[in-house]
C-alpha cells in the first residue's frame, strides 16, 4: 500500500511538472507515459483537481494557474468593454497606411488591435503583447513583430532587458499605449516598472505618443510613471472623464480626444 501511494505521488508529481511546462496534459498521453490504466490515471488528476493544481478540460487538465491567468485578464478586459471598443477604433483610425506602430500592452490597446485587425489599412504593428499579436497574426493587411524577453507574472505580456534592447533599435511613427492612470500634473503610469520601462522605450522612439484610457483611468496615479504629460500628444478617453482633469491636461498642451457614449 505504501509503495502504491509513493507511485502515485510521483506520478502525480511528474504531472505537476508537466502542467508548469505545457500548461495541460493528455489522459491519453499520461496513460502511456506512466504505463498505467486510464482509469489510474483520472484517479492522480481528480486528486490534483481536490488541491487546486489543476482544472479539468476535455480529454485532460489544464494548469490552474494558467487558467487563473487568462479569467484575470478576460476579467479585466470585459471592464468598460463598450467604452474601450469605442477608444479602440479611434485610435485605429489615426494608424496611416504604411505606418509603423507601437502598440502596448493592455485591455483598450486590446481593442485597438481589434480595430485594426477589421481595418484595410496596410501597416506594422510591434508589441509587447502576446494577447494583441494573437489578435492581429491573422490580419492580411497588419504585419506583426513580437519582442522578446520574459513572459510577465499573471499577464500575457514580454518585458524585460531583451525586450527593452530591441526597443532601442527601433522607431515607429505612432505610439498606442495603454494606462494604469493618467494624473494631469504628472503623466500617464503603468502596472509596475516593467512595463513602465517598454511603453517609456515605445515612447522615447515614436514620433507621436498616444494614451488611450477609459474614463476610470483619468485623475488618478499608478505604481510607475512612464511618460510626464509634456511627452504625451494626445489621450483618448470618453466622455465621462472628470473635466476638471481634461482641463488641465489641455491646458498642459495635450490634445484630448473624447469620444461619444
Amino acid at each position: 500500500m505504501a509503495s502504491n501511494a509513493s507511485t502515485s505521488r510521483q506520478r502525480q508529481q511528474k504531472i505537476r511538472q508537466l502542467l508548469e511546462k505545457n500548461g495541460e496534459v493528455k489522459t491519453a498521453e499520461l496513460t502511456r507515459l506512466f504505463g498505467v490504466t486510464e482509469m489510474t490515471v483520472r484517479r492522480d488528476l481528480r486528486e490534483l483537481f481536490e488541491e487546486g493544481a489543476a482544472r479539468p478540460v476535455y480529454g485532460g487538465a489544464m494548469s490552474a494557474q494558467r487558467i487563473t491567468l487568462e479569467l484575470n485578464f478576460d476579467e479585466r478586459r470585459r471592464c468598460n468593454l463598450a467604452e474601450k471598443r469605442r477608444i479602440g477604433a479611434a485610435a485605429a483610425d489615426m494608424v496611416k497606411e504604411g505606418d509603423t506602430v507601437f502598440l502596448d500592452t493592455g485591455t483598450t490597446t486590446l481593442e485597438t488591435a481589434k480595430a485594426l485587425a477589421s481595418r484595410d489599412c496596410p501597416c506594422q504593428v510591434i508589441t509587447a503583447s502576446l494577447a494583441v499579436a494573437s489578435e492581429l497574426w491573422g490580419s492580411r493587411s497588419v504585419r506583426v513583430s513580437l519582442l522578446g524577453g520574459e513572459v510577465r507574472e499573471k499577464s500575457p505580456d514580454l518585458v524585460g532587458p531583451i525586450a527593452e534592447w530591441i526597443l532601442e533599435k527601433l522607431s515607429a511613427r505612432l505610439a498606442i499605449l495603454g494606462s494604469e492612470g493618467i494624473d494631469p500634473s504628472r503623466g500617464s503610469f503603468a502596472a509596475d516598472m516593467a512595463t513602465a520601462r517598454i511603453a517609456q522605450r515605445m515612447a522615447a522612439n515614436a514620433g507621436k505618443v498616444v494614451v488611450v484610457a477609459d474614463h476610470t483611468k483619468i485623475a488618478r496615479n499608478g505604481a510607475a510613471m512612464y511618460a510626464p504629460v509634456s511627452e504625451i500628444d494626445a489621450i483618448i478617453t470618453t466622455s465621462r472623464a472628470p473635466k476638471a482633469a481634461v482641463a488641465a491636461l489641455r491646458q498642459g498642451g495635450v490634445q484630448v480626444i473624447m469620444v461619444q457614449e
